[in-house]
């Protein structure tokens, strides 16, 4: 989720409209229209290249797979042995889900500002004032859970290191680290509650009111860069319906 700032690139410079319908899209591929290891293999070796070639951090990318190491591992485990033996393939095809998913969501985070976030989720969530629920409110939610999320991860990492340094046994590859790092969630929910209010206490001095009208900075609107975007999501698309019906 860390965002490199400063950098300029194609993906960079498109709508935010078009990296959150873009981010979506590939969600439902994955989720919904590879049937197949080889096909959910494919789409992720298509994200990574055009991480490369777009001059992403790509290395950083496939490295924040550690993260989620031990998901991906008994995701294949489970999807594996749902029949009598083993199915390698349906393992497989379990796991380049997960990892396609991951690392369409990461790459969405890292291309877009705060700004962008926001502006592309107010939009999605404005259906829901017909039943009464603040679109601004719920895309201000998402976007610091998001922002606030390495945050965690970087405290969370702090504690850790002072309590090895202090003698506790948290090694990162130990279920024994994992049960005598519990009593630890206290105090990191606490940072998390005091941060929370530190956070309302400063927007509410700043006079903020998510349901008021306001302007904007910069201006969005959709270029040629995003219309050539959704033509290779279409495209991607229509290839992957064509698979499944052939």
């Amino acid at each position: 989720m860390n965002q490199q700032v400063g950098i300029k690139s194609v993906i960079r410079a498109l709508s935010p409209i078009t990296k959150g319908i873009l981010c979506i899209g590939f969600i439902l591929m994955f989720s919904i229209f590879c049937k197949m290891w080889l096909v959910a293999f494919n789409l992720n070796l298509f994200i990574i290249l055009l991480c490369f070639y777009l001059k992403e951090d790509a290395i950083g990318l496939i490295v924040s797979l550690k993260r989620i190491w031990f998901l991906l591992l008994f995701v294949g485990l489970f999807q594996g042995f749902v029949g009598k033996s083993f199915d390698l393939f349906a393992s497989l095809n379990a796991i380049f889900k997960i990892m396609g998913i991951y690392l369409t969501a990461t790459l969405y985070t890292r291309i877009s500002t705060q700004n962008e976030l926001l502006y592309f989720w107010e939009i999605c969530f404005k259906p829901l004032k017909l039943f009464g629920l603040s679109s601004n409110e719920l895309a201000l939610t998402m976007v610091i859970a998001i922002r606030f999320m390495p945050v965690f991860i970087d405290e969370i990492d702090r504690i850790r290191i002072a309590q090895i340094a202090r003698g506790a046994k948290l090694t990162r590859n130990s279920i024994v680290s994992a049960i005598n790092f519990m009593p630890l969630l206290i105090p990191i929910l606490t940072q998390a509650i005091r941060r929370s209010e530190e956070l309302a206490d400063a927007m509410e001095v700043r006079g903020y009111v998510a349901d008021r009208p306001r302007g904007r900075y910069k201006s969005y609107k959709l270029c040629g860069y995003d219309y050539l975007a959704f033509l290779v999501m279409f495209i991607t698309l229509a290839l992957l319906v064509w698979k499944m019906m052939s």
